[in-house]
């Protein structure tokens, strides 16, 4: 009966730790706060400029959201800005959303004003951000450094 109470006392400790450190985080919630007011922030930037420059603000969608939020994750996990697997997300958005044309522009920076300005000086950027499209979807997470990983999809 001993043994049987070591062997459960031994077996449940491991649980216990595993447990406590699987708790919510405040910072991780700061951290999402942050990226979503990011992201709200960096729409309205990118909506002020297409209006200066004639073109409509573009509509965010619940599909182009959860692709550009999946993309952005697993550039994080790559520690690398891809367009990896962009025909994936092209086939979803033609199928869910009856898309004709997809382009997405990805960055890593520091801040959203950094972002911006990438997306203006790119030219391969900037063609996204002031193309023909009606549609976004985007997402901004930060890595364990700190640096924030910007996916923006586009669509018409």
């Amino acid at each position: 009966f001993i043994m049987s109470r070591k062997i459960i006392a031994l077996l449940t400790l491991p649980l216990l730790i595993i447990l406590s450190s699987w708790t919510k985080d405040s910072t991780y919630k700061s951290n999402l706060d942050d990226e979503i007011a990011m992201t709200n922030q960096l729409i309205q930037m990118i909506n002020d400029h297409r209006m200066n420059v004639g073109k409509p603000l573009l509509i965010r969608n619940a599909t182009a959201d959860r692709l550009a939020e999946e993309h952005t994750v697993y550039m994080i996990s790559q520690n690398a800005v891809s367009s990896d697997n962009f025909i994936d997300r092209l086939e979803v958005l033609e199928q869910k959303e009856n898309a004709e044309e997809v382009a997405e522009n990805m960055v890593v920076e520091i801040n959203v004003e950094e972002a911006m300005n990438a997306c203006l000086t790119a030219n391969w950027l900037k063609v996204n951000v002031e193309g023909d499209f009606t549609h976004t979807g985007i997402a901004i997470r930060s890595d364990h450094s700190g640096r924030y990983y910007f996916t923006q999809i586009f669509y018409k």
